[in-house]
């Protein structure tokens, strides 16, 4: 009775199964879409890692095949074979509101399974308090055990980045906290079968809950002082990653990059599970409201910039033709969740323009896909790379071929070479 279920296999989960798998573990992978559920059955994810030479689906079907791996939809199935549970289910967010139920519907069913001894981790990332709050009085109110004494319960944030999650979750430090002594002990025990790694020991869950927010949070706010940076560089005329070279030469300075906005669930919703408890203490954090404003207004801001070079040329954004090449929401990802370069697509067609893009890491049907790189340059006036794809193979050459001369390509990861762009006729913007 030593194996783990976990519940929720997306980006986090499914990586974090199958490294458990990797130290001998038997893990019940739980996820309440059944599809996904048959397709992971038939060795098949969406998710992208690598790992020792190895892909994640090579890494799913090894893990199913020697039988360590069992995916399934039935909490009951995995539960009653378990004793440690880890819970990655996410608190997605909708217009800028928190669905608190899919996270909770996940921990009632937990609860209504739960057994005397068995000890619950959550790695999710979710707004302060909720470990106590929410998990506790549910897991106790539907078990009809009481934490501490018949089950225990701690949390443990993730920090992984997509396309390092097998390395991160065994190198990367992490620190727990837990309901009692009991329960963090339990937790340190699980964490470190793959972490061999220092584990932070935290007083109460709630210091390891902010302090994850607070990591994503910084970020937010350091890329929100480089985008607002990249626009006094680009009125003066001076390259913006020159100046934040020269500026990370101070010792204690580490600007980040600026780009066409912050995509993915980590840093763009961490303000906001801030803000659902800010908001309850009254409390205003102008700061990350700012961060926030400027990041989320970036895919604006660059449609402007665009705009405006369309206008030099005496055309508009309507009937101009766009191509998008690469719609993730960071470099090497499958991942559209708040994808900026997503929102700076809506954008443009809101303005009327007409556009393809072309992503083969993004799964899935969507209306305006181009089915290859050449058929969404084809006679485009502007060419837009918002992050870098290692299987698109782009170069200035198919550019030429296929989009329209003196077209205006606009470079957010620097992949052409400026100055053969701009000798081929071509109008060349990065940030």
């Amino acid at each position: 009775m030593d194996g783990i279920a976990i519940f929720g296999l997306g980006f986090v989960g499914l990586p974090l199964a199958l490294t458990y798998t990797m130290f001998g573990k038997k893990v019940y992978g739980v996820d309440i879409n059944s599809e996904y559920i048959k397709e992971l059955r038939q060795f098949q994810t969406h998710i992208l890692e690598n790992y020792k030479g190895k892909t994640i689906n090579e890494i799913l079907k090894e893990s199913i095949e020697k039988g360590l791996f069992v995916p399934t939809n039935s909490p009951e199935e995995a539960l009653k074979n378990v004793t440690n549970i880890i819970v990655t289910v996410g608190i997605p967010i909708e217009r800028g509101t928190l669905k608190k139920e899919v996270f909770s519907n996940a921990i009632h069913t937990i609860g209504k399974c739960l057994k005397k001894g068995d000890t619950v981790l959550i790695r999710s990332t979710i707004p302060p308090g909720t470990t106590r709050n929410i998990v506790k009085p549910i897991l106790e109110k539907e078990s009809n055990l009481i934490c501490c004494k018949d089950f225990y319960l701690a949390y443990s944030s993730e920090r992984i980045a997509e396309g390092k999650a097998f390395e991160e979750f065994q190198t990367m430090p992490v620190a727990v906290g837990a309901m009692d002594e009991e329960s963090k002990k339990r937790a340190v025990k699980l964490l470190s079968i793959i972490n061999k790694e220092k584990i932070y020991e935290a007083s109460c869950p709630e210091v390891v809950e902010i302090s994850k927010l607070m990591e994503n949070s910084s970020r937010d706010v350091n890329i929100a002082l480089s985008n607002e940076l990249a626009s006094l560089t680009e009125a003066l005329n001076v390259d913006t990653l020159e100046v934040i070279e020269v500026a990370n030469t101070h010792k204690r300075v580490h600007l980040l990059t600026p780009g066409i906005g912050v995509g993915g669930h980590c840093i763009p919703y961490s303000s906001l599970y801030i803000f659902d408890k800010s908001d309850e203490l009254n409390l205003p954090m102008k700061l990350l409201h700012t961060a926030r404003e400027i990041n989320d207004r970036r895919p604006l801001d660059v449609l402007k910039t665009i705009e405006n070079k369309l206008k030099d040329l005496g055309k508009e954004i309507e009937n101009s033709r766009f191509a998008i090449i690469g719609v993730a929401m960071k470099d090497n990802s499958s991942d559209i969740s708040e994808s900026p370069a997503m929102r700076l697509k809506d954008l443009i067609l809101q303005a009327g323009g007409n556009l393809l893009w072309f992503d083969p890491n993004v799964k899935g049907n969507f209306p305006l896909r181009a089915s290859n790189t050449e058929e969404a340059l084809k006679d485009a006036d502007v060419v837009i790379i918002p992050i870098k794809q290692d299987n698109i193979r782009l170069s200035l050459e198919k550019i030429s071929a296929n989009a329209k001369k003196g077209a205006i390509i606009f470079d957010a990861r620097r992949l052409i070479d400026k100055e053969s762009a701009e000798k081929e006729g071509f109008i060349y913007i990065t940030v």
